[in-house]
């Protein structure tokens, strides 16, 4: 029989856990007091963070069994459809991990209200007995529990790994971001992505204008592009074999539309990947940037505003290729100067200018847009 307060601590435990080898070892203790000889449980894909199923088992003959090796190959989605396995596959699957040929096996299935569902092999020995009324329902009463603390321990991961992404991608496109789930839905977003896409809805005057919508409105070219973005995600084989991180990066779709005759925005879609034993889970990242062309006469003239504002003679220098469109990482590159230097110099010309960014600045500089 099962202990209650004994299995009561081990489930308070199972729940505070919020790393994969953590769970596995507390969800070893929490079955230990079943009184069982081997266990194993499959828990669908998350509804909410990842995507592939996971199989967790102990005393289990793991190397018996063709269908876990196929899935050891090609990943457990391969093995398990959608709508999960048919019972004659679970009897199937349950005879081939069994630790011996002896052994009474119970199995215990748990639906998800959002879909799912989980799955739990218990074995013991032959000369232990059968199970209980009372030990079934327990277990049943446990694979909820199970779930509910596997979902509290993936949503966990997903945090950690969402503020990973941010420092991540926010150190290489510090500018215009944006990162959408696959869902197309905002995740996180800065004032300047949301800036340069009310330039792309609305045109370069709409700057004059500080009253920025709260969350930007993606074009329908942007939306075209991002499931482009994911149709080529849904292509890539990922490996079998789980790190802690991958991240798979690059430009899929790049985007540009003219805003009036001086200027105009390029945008990228690119997406990330997040790969553990949880899942894999796409990220789509939106990146974007104005530029500006000067016309061959009727131009900025940059000295006059120079000489107004008191800029010296590097952020002139810096006022200008700011003005032809280019990034801080572009203009350390061209001046062979520390990027930090060159942050240092942009911020001295926005205070100068009385304006908050770069966008703004170029504005300032040219406002017939």
């Amino acid at each position: 029989m099962l202990a209650a307060s004994a299995l009561t601590e081990c489930l308070l435990d199972l729940a505070l856990q919020r790393n994969l080898a953590g769970f596995q070892q507390s969800l070893k203790r929490t079955f230990e007091q079943a009184d069982l000889s081997a266990w194993a449980v499959i828990f669908p894909a998350n509804s909410v963070v990842g995507s592939r199923p996971m199989f967790m088992g102990n005393g289990i003959r793991s190397d018996n069994s063709p269908l876990l090796a196929l899935a050891s190959k090609n990943g457990l989605e391969s093995v398990i459809p959608a709508q999960g396995l048919a019972s004659p596959q679970l009897d199937r699957l349950a005879r081939e991990i069994s630790p011996d040929t002896g052994s009474r096996c119970q199995i215990l299935r748990t639906r998800r209200e959002k879909g799912g569902e989980l799955v739990l092999f218990c074995y013991r020995a032959a000369t232990v007995g059968d199970f209980a009324v009372e030990e079934l329902a327990m277990l049943t009463r446990i694979g909820r529990l199970l779930d509910r603390c596997f979902t509290a321990l993936a949503q966990s991961q997903e945090d950690e790994f969402e503020a990973g992404l941010f420092r991540l991608v926010g150190n290489l496109h510090p500018e215009g971001l944006c990162v959408l789930d696959n869902r197309l839905r905002v995740i996180f977003e800065n004032r300047r992505f949301r800036e340069q896409m009310h330039v792309w809805n609305r045109g370069i005057g709409a700057l004059q204008s500080l009253s920025l919508p709260k969350q930007s409105e993606l074009p329908g070219d942007w939306k075209e592009a991002c499931d482009r973005s994911f149709q080529a995600f849904r292509e890539v084989k990922f490996p079998p074999v789980s790190g802690r991180m991958v991240v798979s990066q690059g430009p899929l779709s790049t985007l540009k539309k003219a805003v009036d005759a001086e200027s105009w925005i390029e945008g990228a879609v690119r997406y990330l990947a997040f790969q553990s034993a949880l899942g894999v889970r796409p990220y789509l990242i939106l990146t974007c940037s104005v530029h500006r062309q000067q016309a061959a006469t009727g131009g900025v003239n940059l000295a006059h505003i120079a000489k107004k504002l008191g800029f010296s003679r590097r952020e002139t220098e810096l006022a200008d290729l700011i003005l032809r469109g280019n990034s801080a990482r572009e203009i350390a590159k061209q001046l062979k100067i520390a990027l930090p230097t060159v942050k240092t110099h942009i911020r001295h010309i926005l205070h100068k200018s009385g304006v908050k960014t770069r966008l703004q600045f170029v504005g300032l500089c040219n406002p017939r847009g």
